[in-house]
């Protein structure tokens, strides 16, 4: 996958074309696998990362119980014995003027259970639910484990399955995404043992049971479940022992509320201020508008920019992105051409794939839920090169299509493909990829929304639910009326732009109009009030942001 460092140094390009002075190019290193390493107390086998950079050479620093040699391009890894408590650590990888490239590494402590003698088989707990990540909106969730082994057992192997409540903090160090743990009173186990059979390589399937409702609005859980030989000449590896769900308690409105916030002006911060009576927040989703596609034609690639102020905000993510988020509402990245070749519905199935890759990783380093389309500020392209098609609406539905697949194996977490109506992306058609396979539009399109004051329509095989009753540009004054026509639709969306309650960016505050606003949508959609916002968040600058509250006056 080719990830261009100007994903983090975009600023520095964007200045050296404007001033025409020479500026070092940012060098480009990666390291492969970069997921985190789990190794056992003792008896691990090495394991080889693929260190690739542009930069002359390449270093690295590690923890002093892990043994590393490097062999040409790659550095091969094991651990020392542990005889103590598990362990965590970080092997940093720098190489010229590249952003560092971090990969945690844990071993765990010595199993404290007695093993039978005698050679073990090898068991694995088997996932066999749908999915590990899931959204409640009510009600209860099933999920479902098996362990199996690889050939027929000589004898019954016996296996207890527990919640594993303290795992929450390993999980947390190992994949970088912090949960609660599950009330353990939320969880009931159809069973607490299974048994594969003499003869048989799985056992029966045991389900367990999420209450919904004891579980708190906007906040991710770990399920974190742990088995364990209770009798039987088997044993479990490290990472064959574990099962773990997410369960997120998400909003059940049918109609919900979006807002793109122009981050040159608006701290997010503020969206966590506007919350209806309940404490239910009011935004469902938030548009960071906005990042820019765009061609670089000295080296010849499409690449994923972004402006000093989308940067600081990724850079600091967990300030100001991740509170949104652990309060339930989504986070999209914006995507908007930038007055050259490059352009949202003219990339060829190459350049589609390509430049997918890399916004899909920009979307899984920084934690975000997806991402937005808006076809505008784009130059004509040059057909001649492999990176562009003509402008059209089926190289828009091309390229949404490849967002998704490619978030969707970056991401372990859903993700989403949202569109701006304008430009070609409106009525997108259907796409056939390569393989000749036609796919509909709701394989590649979560949700559309219109031009100021007006509404979008289903199309395809769309619905109203997929749709925007209304865009409205707070900043003009624009006032939305039509709630009765969503609520007989049942429209999935309302969209708002250029919130900014604070005035300390480029454009005006507009708290007191946005407010009656919100309050209209609020009682008209959920009959409920909003409930007065205490703070406003400011920006200082130029990619600088204040995560201090400050009281309204």
């Amino acid at each position: 996958m080719k990830i261009k460092s100007l994903l983090i140094a975009a600023t520095m390009f964007a200045a050296a074309v404007v001033s025409c002075q020479k500026v070092t190019p940012a060098d480009e290193l990666s390291v492969k696998p970069s997921a985190a390493l789990s190794f056992e107390a003792t008896g691990n086998a090495d394991v080889t990362l693929t260190v690739t950079t542009t930069a002359d050479k390449w270093e690295f620093t590690a923890p002093a119980w892990v043994v590393a040699e490097r062999v040409e391009g790659t550095l091969v890894l094991n651990v020392e014995d542990n005889a103590g408590a598990a362990r965590v650590g970080r092997i940093t990888f720098t190489a010229g003027n590249a952003e560092p490239v971090r990969v945690n590494v844990y071993q765990a402590a010595p199993a404290q259970e007695e093993t039978p003698d005698g050679p073990l088989v090898a068991v694995t707990l088997n996932n066999k639910a749908d999915s590990d990540f899931y959204q409640l909106t009510s009600g209860a969730q099933t999920l479902s484990v098996s362990v199996s082994v690889a050939e027929a057992a000589a004898e019954d192997i016996v296996v207890e399955l527990a919640l594993d409540l303290p795992y929450v903090n390993e999980y947390a160090f190992i994949q970088g995404d912090s949960y609660a743990a599950i009330p353990e009173a939320a969880v009931t186990f159809a069973a607490t043992e299974l048994t594969i059979a003499a003869g048989a390589t799985e056992s029966e399937t045991v389900e367990l049971t999420v209450d919904g409702s004891a579980l708190g609005f906007g906040q991710g859980y770990l399920v974190p479940l742990l088995a364990k030989v209770k009798s039987g000449a088997a044993a479990f590896a490290m990472d064959a022992k574990r099962v773990n769900y997410v369960i997120m308690k998400a909003n059940p409105r049918v109609t919900k509320q979006v807002v793109y916030l122009e981050v040159n002006d608006t701290n997010p911060l503020n969206v966590l201020e506007y919350n209806l009576e309940d404490g239910t927040p009011f935004f469902d989703a938030v548009i960071l508008f906005a990042a820019n596609i765009n061609y670089d034609a000295v080296n010849d690639v499409v690449y994923l920019h972004n402006n000093p102020n989308v940067q600081a905000l990724l850079d600091e993510s967990e300030t100001y992105i991740q509170p949104l988020r652990k309060k339930g509402i989504k986070v999209y990245l914006g995507l908007l051409g930038n007055h050259d070749a490059a352009g949202l519905a003219q990339l060829s199935a190459y350049g589609a794939k390509e430049w997918s890759k890399e916004v899909a990783e920009a979307v899984r380093y920084y934690k975000l839920d997806g991402v937005n389309l808006d076809d505008e500020y784009s130059g004509s392209p040059d057909l001649n090169n492999p990176w562009f098609d003509s402008h059209s609406a089926y190289a828009a539905s091309r390229l949404c299509y490849e967002l998704k697949m490619a978030m969707k194996e970056a991401c372990y977490w859903p993700t989403e493909v949202s569109v701006f109506e304008w430009g070609a992306i409106y009525n997108l058609p259907e796409y056939t990829d390569e393989n000749g396979v036609k796919h509909t539009q709701s394989e590649f399109l979560d949700w559309s929304c219109a031009n100021y004051m007006g509404y979008s329509t289903p199309y395809g095989d769309l619905t109203y639910a997929n749709c925007c009753a209304a865009s409205i540009q707070l900043n003009y004054g624009d006032e939305f009326y039509g709630y009765n026509r969503a609520l007989e639709n049942g429209y999935g969306w309302i969209m708002w732009f250029a919130f900014d309650p604070s005035g300390t960016g480029g454009i005006s505050n507009n708290r007191a109009h946005s407010m009656r606003q919100f309050q209209a949508a609020a009682e008209k959609l959920y009959g409920k009030n909003m409930a007065e916002p205490q703070n406003v968040y400011n920006k200082l600058g130029e990619g600088k942001y204040d995560p201090t509250p400050h009281p309204i006056n």
